[in-house]
């Protein structure tokens, strides 16, 4: 899937990891309301699968008035589901447990 918004339908489907590119010239501060008033039609989709309206995943975080695209983007990630970004509590930075060693020059 295209991360290019799509105009010709009810829904402008985009995925999780190009859905900040979309706020790119909002005027700030504004509000859930007005974000959604102008982005209510964005369904956020997942690289794993799945996918869940914007505005289901902007009320998760409550109404509220962002007033940098910091605060934008931080209540889109909290608002998304557990697997829309990966394995749940899993980190590649933790440091090794006792007795296990690891090749550092592996390629992903």
């Amino acid at each position: 899937m295209e991360d290019a918004p799509d105009t010709t339908g009810k829904f402008r489907s985009l995925d999780i990891n190009g859905i900040f590119d979309l706020f790119d010239g909002t005027e700030l501060p504004a509000t859930t309301d007005e974000v959604l008033s102008e982005f209510g039609d964005v369904e956020v989709t997942y690289p794993r699968g799945g996918s869940e309206p914007l505005d289901a995943v902007l009320n998760a975080s409550g109404r509220e008035t962002y007033r940098t695209m910091d605060d934008l983007q931080l209540a889109v990630l909290n608002g998304v589901q557990r697997d829309a970004v990966g394995r749940p509590r899993y980190s590649d930075r933790d440091p090794p447990t006792m007795g296990e060693t690891r090749d550092f020059r592996q390629s992903f």
